[in-house]
């Protein structure tokens, strides 16, 4: 059941990617694109075959769970940033972009690469499962829980205004779409708590939590898209009936 999930997630979110790469090509809305890029490849890079065809390329050690670690938090640094400028959070915008937010990223990401380097990674394993247990790698797979988990935190509040405010019904479907994918993210922190005959939660909350993102951007960008047209639309008619009126 889950490789069936991480490859329909995979299959979504490539879909959405190539949607939107006319539009990018046009220059419109690029950086939304490549936030779909980011998440297309960091499930691809989660998946266990690409993974360790990969990795194998890479010298065997696993260095291929690092890029993704780093694909990841770009990702979320990307996706904080426009979101909090969509829903208009200029709080979620300080914490992600202003310099706490900054400073939490560095600081994560450095302990990352320092983790990663003290740990014993040869041999590659997708998700590190088969590498022994040890301090730095539970913390390596801690540090990488917790700054999607931090940016989630810093945009709920301003997506939960839009859901339940009074804006278009397919803006606050795709922002409760969002949201409910960022809530996974912070359920996440609970992972190490989840008992063995269990664990098979960890990659579906993973994957549902990518997917829900994926189409909530997505559900967004669609809305803003028809609001335009919208727009578009009235003035268009307005403009016609002035017309029509001056003759």
């Amino acid at each position: 059941m889950t490789d069936v999930l991480a490859w329909a997630t995979l299959i979504v979110c490539l879909a959405i990617t190539l949607a939107r790469l006319p539009g990018a090509i046009r220059g419109h809305n690029r950086s939304l694109f490549f936030i779909f890029a980011l998440i297309t490849l960091a499930i691809l890079l989660s998946i266990d075959a690409p993974y360790m065809a990969i990795d194998r390329v890479l010298g065997g050690f696993n260095v291929t769970n690092l890029v993704l670690r780093f694909v990841l938090y770009a990702t979320f640094f990307a996706v904080g940033v426009k979101s909090t400028k969509a829903f208009g959070s200029q709080s979620g915008e300080r914490a992600v972009r202003g310099p706490v937010g900054l400073t939490v990223l560095g600081v994560i990401a450095a302990l990352t690469v320092w983790c990663f380097a003290v740990s014993d990674t040869q041999g590659s394993t997708t998700g590190l499962r088969e590498l022994p247990e040890g301090t730095s790698l539970e913390f390596y797979a801690a540090l990488g829980r917790l700054y999607p988990a931090y940016v989630a935190v810093c945009l709920i509040p301003g997506i939960w205004r839009t859901v339940r405010g009074s804006g278009p019904g397919l803006l606050r479907l795709a922002a409760a779409l969002l949201m409910g994918g960022l809530s996974l993210l912070v359920l996440s922190q609970v992972f190490p708590l989840i008992p063995p005959s269990l664990l098979w939660l960890q990659p579906l909350i993973n994957y549902s939590a990518a997917l829900l993102i994926a189409l909530g951007l997505a559900g967004i960008g669609v809305s803003k898209a028809v609001a335009r047209r919208g727009r578009n639309r009235y003035e268009g008619l307005a403009g016609s009936t002035r017309m029509k009126k001056k003759k």
